[in-house]
């Protein structure tokens, strides 16, 4: 991405432009509603944009055009720039800080707005733009600090306690909304929507209060326990899968390799087949949330997409009693939404096994697959539970497991001990009421495109002196540590030049890790190679395979690189050691919590020193793989679950 000045013309001789004329272009940035639609639209504006000295409306029309494109790379540095430019703009200061929450910088948001908004604790301005910062942060503790003063000090202000109540509301705060809706004045004067907005708040804390609930995620356990009884089990043909995305995890390329084979094997006429289909939350190009879309589509996979589906309003579950409609009302909104539209979809295909895919996509689903009777519900669990990963936490997600830990048709699995392990012992189940079902990993073939081999090569022009290849592959977040391994490959590049680093994935980091490799001067031993679907074409010629996570579940790369004869150096996070014998089939680090670097270092330079050892590792790492992972040993295990309740496994 460009930086701002490069886009916009802030030379002080360039021509202005009438100021009706850059009006009229922010508005129509603002009604643009498609990729396509944004990018022609820039493409017609470009001329008069390099043309014409920018002004706010004309500079903010292009970062929203931009960010209609869906562009992500550098969005953050123009939104950053813009509201630096024009600090008075709430679209930039609401744009930078919905990046700083994508981008995992939540903390230095929230620094940055109490730098912008000092005295947003008694100025009713500031505290108004001080919220809608804060909102986009999903900073509710600092937006409570902000108006407990607020409503004192400004205590007849009736935007900055409806803006209170809104947010209240979306947080399933409904007594205390309640509260502070009893003292706004003048409601019958308000607009249709405000009035709405007080009427739902009034209602759902009266719902409480009939409950005697206080969190409004307790009421899920209500929900549950007043639901019907799940139709009789007659087939396991009908397999729904589940989950948020279609992304480049490990979990969503597991959900897609079983879904697929097991529509293969049913197109053979295997018994162990089944007819799946895949439902998601959403699948955003521009977020990478459809990467394996085009696979699951080449392998006659149905896919159904909820944010394509239309809405379904709580009034059309003909078949939900209104006692569990008023509970339901309760539900954080992204809950309601996708229960509602779910319930009707699992009705109308008739499912027989919900197969429901991690902690966001379990408490997007698990209700509606209740509410709609499914006689099988079966959950993955991918890696640690959420109050181990608290970025990853909901409050409806211990009483929703507790609540189906109740019932014998729903059976909870993990793809590792470790992960089940920790689950078990979170919710305060038994020893082995978690099941684990192994990542189910094909042959890792050495096979490359056209566009593999033509970046592979120019990876071996630019590094034509090296001898040894290290690899990384894993999606660029804090908890992979991208900016760790890159600073780990520097280090070794102090004292032998003889090996390149190649890095595949996409994330959050990625800008941040290409701005370290370019400052580190180290563009011709550190290649960073994206998204690349071959993996294998990689890992057949990597030397050594680097994964340095914090936390993990099974890790597919782990298993796939074994399988293709290249050793791991990598962190004991989640189930590694039940992946990678350490010593037999490469080296495991003492601790993933705090990355040990002497020893990370010291593993790295022993392990790249001896040919000889890296050779009987990768040996060994190919033949103890085996048949433990395989797609029909994987398959045959979740069959046997999908036919069985708790009571017989």
């Amino acid at each position: 991405m460009q930086q701002l000045s490069q886009i916009l013309n802030f030379a002080p001789g360039a021509p202005a432009l009438e100021k009706a004329v850059s009006e009229e272009i922010h508005e129509v940035s603002k009604g643009v509603t498609s990729p396509e639609q944004a990018r022609q639209v820039f493409e017609k504006l470009e001329p008069l944009i390099k043309t014409y000295r920018a002004d706010q409306d004309l500079a903010i029309a292009c970062g929203l055009l931009l960010e209609k494109q869906r562009i992500t790379k550098g969005m953050r540095i123009i939104w950053n720039d813009l509201c630096s430019l024009y600090p008075e703009d709430l679209t930039a200061l609401r744009m930078l800080m919905r990046w700083y929450r994508r981008d995992q910088q939540t903390a230095a948001g929230i620094e940055m707005i109490a730098e912008m908004f000092p005295d947003s604790w008694y100025s009713l301005e500031q505290a108004h733009k001080a919220i809608l910062g804060l909102a986009e942060l999903k900073a509710w503790e600092e937006i409570d600090q902000v108006m407990a003063c607020i409503l004192v000090l400004h205590s007849q202000d009736r935007p900055i306690r409806m803006k209170y109540i809104k947010i209240l509301n979306e947080q399933s705060r409904f007594a205390e909304a309640a509260k502070i809706a009893d003292s706004v004045e003048g409601q019958s004067s308000m607009g249709q929507a405000s009035q709405d907005l007080l009427g739902s708040v009034n209602r759902c804390a009266a719902t409480m209060q009939k409950h005697n609930r206080e969190n409004a995620a307790d009421v899920i356990a209500d929900i549950i326990d007043m639901a019907d009884a799940p139709r009789p089990l007659r087939s396991s043909d009908r397999v729904v899968f589940f989950s948020g995305q279609l992304g480049t995890g490990g979990a969503e390329r597991q959900m897609t390799r079983i879904a697929c084979a097991f529509k293969k094997l049913h197109a053979d006429g295997d018994p162990l087949g089944r007819d799946p289909k895949v439902w998601v939350k959403h699948a955003t190009a521009a977020k990478g949330a459809d990467f394996y879309l085009p696979l699951l589509k080449d392998n006659g996979v149905d896919t159904r997409i909820l944010a394509e589906e239309r809405d379904v309003a709580l009034a059309e579950l003909e078949d939900v009693s209104d006692d569990i409609k008023e509970l339901l009302e309760l539900l954080a909104p992204d809950v309601l939404r996708h229960t509602c539209m779910l319930v009707k979809m699992f009705r109308e295909d008739q499912t027989d096994v919900a197969y429901l895919w991690q902690d966001g996509g379990i408490v997007q689903s698990a209700i509606a697959a209740i509410l709609a009777g499914v006689p099988r519900i079966v959950t993955s669990f991918r890696g640690l539970p959420p109050n181990l990963r608290p970025n990853l936490y909901r409050d409806e997600l211990p009483v929703l497991y507790a609540a189906l830990a109740r019932l014998p048709h729903v059976t909870f699995t993990a793809n590792s001990q470790k992960a089940a392990t920790a689950y078990e012992e979170w919710l305060s189940l038994e020893a082995g009421d978690v099941i684990v079902v192994p990542n189910a990993i094909p042959h890792v073939l050495a096979d490359g495109d056209d566009s593999d081999h033509a970046y592979w090569a120019d990876i071996l022009d630019a590094s034509h002196s090296c001898t040894k290849t290290v690899l990384g592959v894993f999606r660029f977040d804090q908890n992979k540590r991208p900016l760790d391994w890159i600073n780990m490959a520097a280090r070794l590049l102090k004292t032998r030049d003889d090996t390149r680093f190649v890095m595949l994935g996409n994330g959050a980091l990625m800008a941040d890790s290409q701005a370290l490799v370019k400052e580190l001067g180290l563009s011709d031993r550190i290649f960073i190679a994206g998204i690349r679907s071959n993996v294998g074409f990689y890992m057949h010629r990597a030397d050594l395979l680097v994964h340095l996570a914090e936390m993990e579940g099974l890790p597919n790369v782990l298993i796939e690189s074994q399988l293709a004869g290249t050793p791991v150096l990598a962190t004991p996070a989640g189930g590694t050691d039940e992946v990678v014998f350490d010593g037999v089939t490469g080296h495991i680090l003492s601790d993933a919590t705090t990355l040990p670097l002497d020893e990370l270092d010291q593993a790295l330079e022993r392990l790249l020193s001896d040919e000889d050892a890296l050779a009987r590792l990768g040996a060994s790492a190919m033949m103890q793989s085996g048949d433990r992972f395989s797609v029909n040993t994987i398959l045959g295990r979740t069959t046997e679950i999908f036919n069985s309740t708790k009571v017989d496994t």
